[in-house]
């Protein structure tokens, strides 16, 4: 039996998808091998970024807990930092400190660079272009569960705390050491012949980078998710579910627990500062929230958490 030329046709798109999608794959990995090469013949230049201040979380852009390494490829990436602004060109690299606030902005029409994020035991890696003018896109992205993502993170973290010792030779050796290791843990955690897992699909994998990206943007909601997917919300948490077992409200909000937690045992910001930096407009149902995920408000579970028998020890308003 022939087949229809709608079935035909969507099957040449598919194919032309899959052979799109194995090219970049290719071009990311060469990438990273080119990347560690350069780190070690010191022909890569490392960009220090400076470190984070804890005043500094409301303010355009986002915030991660943990390293980001940016490697470009093309163009340049404009960050906007605390500090001030940042260019990061061709052929340089620039790891991103934990609750570094940052926005990007893409440069060129060539614009090109790799992100790598490990975080426990999930490692992204993916390709970004300009998607629309000024704005970076994800344009190949590749995501494992691995449990040598945990090791991939401890090494960005290590590089992280000597980036900025410019003056100090044995410091920028160690750097160019440790990110040179954390490529070449990428590159064999990607092409590991047996996966622990298989990797989810891709709409799946963006929406997790999506919301760790917009983690601290109050507006941020399944709707709002679906809009840059290009989805209707209901078929995005039924591809969700169906992947991951859970629902995609669920996880944003577990995220955004998670990090309160890391925020309030980890850091002395006053209690509205979290709840702002987690999404929430309001103290009062941030606290709300976390009695329901923890047991106990903030304030008190900082204070369980840290030992102590009175306040939290900040000079801010409490949550309570």
């Amino acid at each position: 039996m022939q087949q229809k030329p709608e079935r035909r046709g969507l099957q040449a798109l598919e194919a032309e998808v899959a052979r799109n999608s194995a090219y970049k794959a290719v071009q990311m990995r060469q990438q990273l091998r080119q990347a560690m090469e350069r780190l070690l013949d010191e022909t890569l230049p490392v960009r220090p970024c400076g470190g984070p201040r804890l005043a500094d979380l409301r303010g355009e852009g986002h915030f991660h807990l943990v390293p980001e390494l940016f490697l470009q490829t093309s163009g340049s990436t404009r960050f906007t930092l605390p500090h001030g602004p940042l260019a990061l060109h061709a052929g340089e690299a620039l790891l991103m400190p934990p609750r570094m606030l940052h926005a990007e902005t893409a440069d060129g029409a060539d614009f090109s660079n790799i992100v790598v994020y490990a975080d426990g035991t999930a490692l992204t890696c993916h390709l970004a272009t300009e998607t629309t003018p000024g704005r970076p896109g994800i344009d190949h992205l590749e995501s494992r569960q691995h449990p040598h993502a945990a090791r991939i993170h401890d090494w960005l973290t290590d590089a992280a705390a000597l980036c900025n010792h410019t003056d100090d030779a044995c410091a920028r050796l160690q750097v160019r050491a440790l990110l040179a290791t954390a490529c070449a843990g990428v590159l064999r955690v990607l092409d590991d012949a047996a996966p622990r897992t298989q990797p989810e699909p891709p709409l799946v994998a963006r929406v997790r980078v999506w919301v760790n990206n917009q983690l601290g943007d109050h507006a941020l909601n399944v709707t709002a998710l679906a809009a840059q997917a290009g989805c209707t919300p209901e078929y995005l948490s039924h591809v969700f579910s169906q992947t991951t077992g859970g629902h995609l409200i669920a996880h944003i909000n577990r995220q955004r627990m998670d990090r309160a937690a890391h925020l309030l045992a980890e850091t002395d910001l006053a209690g509205k500062e979290v709840a702002w930096a987690c999404g929430f407009t309001t103290p009062s149902y941030f606290i709300q929230t976390f009695r329901q995920q923890f047991g106990a408000t903030p304030q008190q579970w900082r204070a369980k958490r840290r030992g102590e028998i009175g306040g939290i020890g900040d000079t801010g308003p409490t949550l309570e």
